[in-house]
């Protein structure tokens, strides 16, 4: 029978632990921001309608719901993956 040993210098490593349950945050983008992001087949933009957390694998992970230009339908994007385009400054809010 074969014995297998582990050599001596050989050290495990501890196991990777994640302390924060999220992934991203949603404090650089408000509602009403020009936002961009890449594609297969290029850029798009388009205007930020909603932000939301998602839990996935344990941690709450940030979208951003985004009304398309090219393609005037809403999209929903991992937040890393967008560009600020433009800071929405106006302080209306709609009924």
């Amino acid at each position: 029978m074969l014995e297998l040993r582990r050599p001596s210098e050989v050290k495990l490593m501890p196991m990777l632990t994640i302390e924060n349950k999220f992934f991203g945050n949603l404090n650089k983008f408000d509602v009403g921001d020009l936002v961009s992001w890449s594609k297969i087949g290029g850029k798009e933009s388009g205007v930020v309608s909603d932000l939301f957390f998602v839990e996935t694998g344990g941690r709450q992970v940030s979208y951003a719901k985004v009304f398309g230009f090219k393609t005037n339908v809403n999209h929903d994007i991992l937040c890393l993956n967008l560009s600020l385009v433009s800071k929405n400054t106006s302080k209306v809010e709609e009924n």
